[in-house]
């Protein structure tokens, strides 16, 4: 059956595989996104990596020449600090295990971010963290023994960088935690819904029949949005082929080659 797309108005569209890949921008996206702003569709650019800010990505997509605005950007550390805030006290004593992005975002939303060891914090917010240790380890299990809430950006294990290789993902640091304290955090980012729904919040506060998701993954950009509720877009430039696209159990909406290839499939002429 073919979907009636003419009533989308927003797209949720990932970075990594769809955007860009590596360094290199993937050739159409940047006419893709710059047509989609003068058409008046909404868009977020999406992504699971909490280590840095709305504004590094945006800075770093520039020079790939792909002109985009740090709020167009939505992060999985974003998402979850949103979450805390929907879910935690105003000003709330959080206690971060992550990079800069994580605790920009605590700080913009008005978090108190608790750095000394021994305070007391009613949160731990935990991502990817290139300097995570034992002090670190010993701080978030000693807060969450002591009542706090745990929270994760991501579960992914692995990170993949550079040459085709990859480095322990932010889940690697978060199965630590779990381990220590035999507490599991609620993950906001991909495949879980937490980071589409706070997508459709920042676009206006969209239904999810009104949204697409736009990724190269089948395990966490289809799966995910369509537990969240939205329409889903598979790009061919990332990390599934069409043999994989097609003999997938859990069918996408569409399948395209890129992301210049979706101004079709919603009949921009």
């Amino acid at each position: 059956m073919t979907l009636d797309w003419s009533a989308l108005r927003g797209l949720l569209i990932d970075l990594d595989g769809v955007v860009y890949t590596g360094k290199d921008p993937i050739l159409g996206a940047a006419s893709f996104l710059a047509e989609a702003r003068r058409r008046g569709l909404k868009f977020l650019l999406v992504t699971n990596n909490s280590t840095t800010s709305p504004e590094l990505v945006a800075e770093r997509l520039r020079t790939m020449h792909v002109e985009v605005e740090p709020d167009e950007i939505l992060t999985s550390a974003q998402a979850a600090v949103a979450y805390v805030r929907a879910h935690g006290d105003p000003g709330a004593r959080v206690r971060i295990v992550g990079e800069a992005g994580l605790r920009q975002a605590a700080e913009t939303e008005g978090l108190c971010v608790v750095e000394d060891g021994e305070a007391a914090s009613d949160w731990v917010i935990a991502g990817l963290d290139r300097a995570f240790n034992y002090v670190k380890l010993t701080g978030a299990m000693r807060a969450i023994m002591a009542g706090a809430r745990f929270v994760a950006t991501n579960a992914d294990a692995l990170l993949p960088v550079e040459g085709g290789q990859v480095l322990p993902g932010a889940g690697t640091m978060i199965a630590a935690i779990q381990t220590a304290t035999g507490v599991e955090p609620v993950v906001v980012g991909k495949p879980e819904p937490g980071l589409f729904e706070h997508g459709l919040r920042r676009l206006g506060g969209l239904s999810p029949e009104h949204v697409a998701m736009v990724g190269d993954r089948l395990d966490t950009d289809v799966e995910g949005a369509q537990r969240a509720g939205l329409r889903t877009i598979l790009v061919l430039t990332g990390v599934t082929n069409p043999s994989e696209a097609a003999a997938a159990a859990q069918q996408p909406d569409a399948v395209v080659a890129d992301l210049a290839s979706v101004a079709s499939l919603l009949g921009w002429r």
